[in-house]
């Protein structure tokens, strides 16, 4: 699937969102409170800035009949996070290396890794659609990475 297909569903999520907004608003002390908590659940992290993106460098690797993965690296606290996100499975790779736990979160799940003595980890199995990762090294503070699309 190409871009196009990713902005389809996009398109598909905003009408649901819309028609869901009008028949069903959520009551706005509500939403306000969960923005509130959902800003606090990830209050002890710091948030991983994105320092490199293979889409960013080559925009025909995007086009998935090509075959190749999503290489994204994330930086925070003296931590990279390099990733190469593929199909249903993720692997990744801690500098400086080490054990740590790695929560692959979802919208409605969540999945616990551990990385080993080099820093490599694995996940697979993942469905299509956002994902982060919420990194804590041993020792370490944790430090969460921005929604990707799988």
């Amino acid at each position: 699937m190409d871009d196009e297909g990713f902005d389809l569903e996009d398109e598909l999520e905003d009408e649901l969102r819309e028609i869901a907004g009008l028949l069903d608003p959520v009551p706005p002390a509500l939403l306000d409170d969960a923005m509130q908590a959902f800003t606090l659940r990830t209050l002890d992290a710091e948030l991983a800035a994105l320092t490199f993106d293979s889409w960013d460098e080559e925009p025909s690797t995007r086009v998935r009949g090509a075959g190749l993965p999503r290489l994204l690296t994330f930086e925070a606290g003296g931590v990279a996070v390099e990733l190469e996100v593929f199909a249903a499975r993720v692997v990744g790779r801690l500098s400086p290396e080490g054990p740590a736990e790695i929560d692959v979160q979802r919208r409605d799940e969540e999945l616990r890794v551990r990385s080993d003595e080099l820093g490599r980890f694995t996940a697979d199995g993942l469905t299509r659609g956002p994902l982060r990762l919420r990194v804590t090294p041993d020792g370490g503070a944790p430090i969460v990475t921005s929604w990707t699309r799988l």
